[in-house]
């Protein structure tokens, strides 16, 4: 069993649920997730909705792109993942940023992890997404981590206040990335097939002063030895199947 206080929810309840909709998010927490990570990508008309891809299809089961598309026909499009869930969740709309201030309102305990995708930096600009963002976030503020591949938007986010601030490494040697440095990031996020297998992590300097998550987690036997390890959290689509005893 490992506890709640060592797992992200990846996208929510992935496991079970369409990724990154407020039912994926919630059902995650209900199911004892105190950490919870979404994705956010811009709209046409630069407005933030919680996806993952810019391409429809996967998701949404229709083509587009969210780029192209203003919010208010992304809100109104379907987030149910038919390849995987069938129409199971056919109901289940695109959500605006906005929803998760109100599922952290309503669970005071739980932190978020807000990634910001590439993409959408392109499209819209960093100032913009930063400043859409920590104007919707506010009320929450303490309890989401701004976090991005892109290592500029993590500085950015940084020296606009925000209190805490992630990166998603893009290969394991950019720990000493100049940029990945400047950000003085809260949290730093790898996949765990990224950590060589000689690798002493008490003994880089660079994650002293940071908490290491890695992702694609998928069983307790695999976060246990990355635990034992001193890898600080584990990010996993299967937050309940990882804390049963």
């Amino acid at each position: 069993m490992i506890h709640p206080s060592k797992l992200v929810a990846h996208r929510g309840y992935q496991a079970k649920y369409p990724e990154n909709t407020a039912l994926s998010l919630t059902r995650a927490i209900e199911a004892g997730a105190l950490f919870i990570e979404l994705d956010i990508q811009f709209s046409r008309d630069q407005l933030p909705v919680i996806y993952h891809d810019t391409d429809l299809q996967r998701v949404s089961g229709r083509s587009g792109s969210v780029l192209t598309m203003s919010r208010a026909e992304l809100l109104d499009c379907s987030a149910y993942e038919p390849q995987r869930l069938s129409d199971t969740f056919i109901g289940e709309k695109i959500s605006p940023l906005e929803a998760l201030v109100d599922i952290l309102v309503a669970n005071p305990e739980v932190t978020a992890f807000v990634e910001l995708k590439e993409e959408s930096i392109e499209h819209c600009g960093r100032a913009l997404i930063i400043a859409s963002v920590q104007e919707i976030l506010q009320p929450v503020a303490e309890r989401t981590v701004l976090m991005s591949f892109d290592y500029p938007l993590a500085i950015a986010a940084r020296q606009a206040g925000w209190p805490q601030v992630g990166v998603v490494l893009q290969s394991w040697d950019d720990l000493s990335n100049a940029q990945v440095i400047l950000a003085r990031p809260d949290y730093i996020y790898t996949n765990y097939t990224n950590i060589p297998d000689d690798c002493d992590l008490t003994s880089i300097q660079a994650l002293n002063d940071t908490v290491l998550v890695t992702y694609e987690v998928a069983t307790q036997e695999l976060g246990q030895q990355l635990l034992a390890r001193h890898v600080d959290m584990l990010e996993t689509f299967e937050i309940e199947s990882m804390q049963s005893p």
